[in-house]
C-alpha cells in the first residue's frame, strides 16, 4: 500500500463519512466552519518545520516508491494528513461535542507551569539518543500546551467529560491506523532514536503523538467555544 492509498482509507473516507454524517444529523453550525480551518491552517504551519526536520535527522523514514512527491523533506501526503487530521477532529467535534456552559478564559499559572513541565521533560530526554523521539516531540508539543492551558485550563477541565470520549476514541483509531501504516513499511521509525517501548510494531511515542495532536485541535476548538461565549 502507498502513502495515498493509506490517506484515502484511512483519513480522507472516514472524513467524508463524517462530513455526511454531520449533514444528515445536525443542525449546520456555520459560525465553527472557521475554528475547523484555523485548526487545520495552524496545524500545517506549526508542524512542517518539525516533520522535516524530523526526516533531515533520519528519525522517521520512509520509502522513495511509496510517496507521490517530496516537498522539502516531506512526503506531500503527509502535508495533508497535518491538514486532514485536524479536520477531522473539528468535524467531529462540532458534530458530537454538546456545548456547555463554557467558564471564562482567565490566565492560569498552573495550567502554564504544568505545560512548561512537559517542555522540560521533552528537553531532559533529549539528553539521551534513545529519548530524541520522545523529547521532540514533547519539547513540539510545550507552546502549544501553554498557550492552551495557561489561558483556558478552567475552561478545559469543566467541558472535559464532554470531549475526551473523542479524544480518546480519535486517539486510539489513528494509532490503529499507524500500527498499520508502520507494519506495511508506508513508514518507519529509526530504533536508535526511540525508548523501544510500544506495543508491536507501534512505537509509544507514536501514539504520544496522535494523542497531542488531537488534543491541540479538540482543546482549540473547545476554547473557541468559550471565546465566543465572552465576546457575545
Amino acid at each position: 500500500m502507498t502513502y495515498l492509498e493509506f490517506l484515502i482509507i484511512f483519513v480522507c473516507l472516514p472524513l467524508l463519512v463524517s462530513l455526511c454524517a454531520k449533514k444528515l444529523l445536525t443542525k449546520a453550525n456555520k459560525t465553527e466552519r472557521l475554528p475547523i480551518a484555523l485548526m487545520a491552517f495552524v496545524a500545517l504551519v506549526y508542524t512542517t518545520p518539525w516533520d522535516n526536520y524530523l526526516i533531515m535527522r533520519d528519525i522517521w523514514t520512509y520509502p522513495t516508491g511509496g510517496v507521490v512527491g517530496v516537498l522539502g523533506y516531506v512526503p506531500i501526503e503527509e502535508y495533508f494528513f497535518m491538514v486532514l487530521q485536524a479536520t477531522l477532529a473539528g468535524v467531529l467535534w462540532s458534530s458530537w461535542v454538546p456545548h456547555s456552559q463554557y467558564t471564562k478564559l482567565r490566565f492560569s499559572y498552573t495550567g502554564l507551569s504544568m505545560a512548561l513541565l512537559v517542555g522540560l521533560v521533552g528537553a531532559l530526554s533529549l539528553m539521551h539518543t534513545a529519548g530524541t523521539y520522545i523529547g521532540l516531540i514533547l519539547v513540539w508539543a510545550c507552546p502549544p500546551l501553554a498557550l492552551q492551558w495557561g489561558l483556558g485550563s478552567h475552561a478545559l477541565i469543566k467541558s472535559f467529560k464532554t470531549w475526551a470520549p473523542l479524544w480518546i476514541g480519535l486517539s486510539v483509531y489513528l494509532s490503529i491506523a499507524d500500527y498499520y501504516a508502520i507494519s506495511e513499511g508506508i513508514w518507519s521509525i529509526t530504533p536508535e532514536t526511540r525508548t523501544g517501548w510500544g506495543i508491536g510494531h507501534l512505537p509509544v511515542e507514536e501514539i504520544l503523538f496522535f494523542t497531542l495532536t488531537n488534543l491541540f485541535v479538540l482543546q482549540g476548538m473547545c476554547l473557541w467555544r468559550a471565546w465566543r461565549r465572552d465576546a457575545s
